[in-house]
């Protein structure tokens, strides 16, 4: 198999990814539609309210007519997946506009803080596990692990809290940078961790082999040594370090955008779950799977360029 041929099957997958994640939430959808409106109408014959019959079956058949619970289930799944498909996403409650074009500049804001922020932890944090691994046990390995993994215990939200203490106290009393900034170094601090981890522990399964000792036996530079212990160990390195990448970023992008005055993706889905945008929920909950399977597929695309084998096999 070529490698085009394989960049084209995973594509396939990512794609059909994307459909079964919409229809288990239009399965969910579908669900909570015909439990609100049981609800409401319990309350309405039995909470205790003067709610005739003729208003509560104008009630239900305007429920009805609204959300279309007469027409055919699959009828209203075939039309689901084509707003999908055309981004055709409905009209958002909290913030009056088309769900589409709600999300669609805060998604670019959330990502000009994440995408830093990652490839500072990135940088950083391959290299220093590099470091870790080949100094294994010397005072560069311990001081590096300890301060790494102390900034690990650090929550993001007292790591923000720290941050903006200290860069209001030189603006006077002002924030001086961008949030943003804040919010790329606070994202790169809760991965840093992560990466120096994963790289000295892949790093470390590969200097115990043959072909390092043997690299070693010949006399090679260890500049050429790391660069040959680098290529076997990267995927590895890719497939753990994208994995927890993706569970983080999650749960940081909230807590940073509900402390930092920060209008991205992850504060428009705090604010529809505030005021019961059931709309905004559904899409902005698929958008954050939809980035989910698109760093999956980022992550195919790297297994296929670092080990020519899999796109082989």
């Amino acid at each position: 198999m070529s490698f085009v041929s394989y960049l084209l099957r995973r594509f396939a997958f990512a794609v059909f990814s994307v459909y079964a994640a919409a229809t288990v939430m239009f399965g969910f959808t579908v669900l909570q539609i015909r439990l609100l409106f049981r609800q409401q109408l319990a309350f309405m014959q039995w909470g205790g309210s003067d709610t005739t019959e003729q208003e509560i079956e104008r009630f239900r058949e305007s429920y009805i007519a609204q959300r279309r619970l007469d027409q055919p289930l699959s009828e209203r799944y075939l039309d689901w997946l084509v707003d999908l498909t055309t981004l055709e996403w409905g009209q958002s409650i909290a913030y009056d506009q088309p769900v589409a074009a709600v999300l669609g500049g805060r998604v670019v804001t959330t990502l000009e803080y994440v995408v830093p922020g990652v490839v500072i932890a990135v940088v950083l944090g391959v290299p220093l596990g590099v470091l870790a691994a080949f100094a294994k046990n010397e005072t560069v390995d311990w001081s590096t692990r300890l301060s790494t993994y102390a900034l690990l215990g650090v929550p993001v939200f007292m790591l923000i809290t720290y941050l903006l203490a200290g860069v209001s106290q030189v603006g006077g009393g002002r924030l001086p940078i961008h949030p943003q900034v804040i919010a790329a170094v606070a994202v790169a601090a809760s991965l840093l961790a992560g990466q120096l981890r994963f790289s000295r522990a892949a790093v470390l399964d590969q200097t115990g082999r043959e072909f390092v000792k043997m690299l070693r036996a010949k006399g090679v530079p260890r500049a050429r040594v790391v660069r040959h212990v680098l290529r076997n160990a990267a995927l590895p390195i890719v497939s753990l370090s994208l994995s927890e990448l993706l569970a983080v970023l999650v749960l940081n992008i909230y807590v940073i955008e509900e402390i930092l005055p920060i209008d991205g993706l992850a504060r428009a889905s705090l604010v529809a779950v505030d005021q019961g945008d059931m709309s905004l929920i559904t899409w902005s909950t698929l958008v954050i799977v939809f980035l989910g399977i698109a760093g999956s597929f980022l992550q195919d695309v790297l297994y296929g360029c670092l080990d020519p084998q899999v796109s082989v096999e």
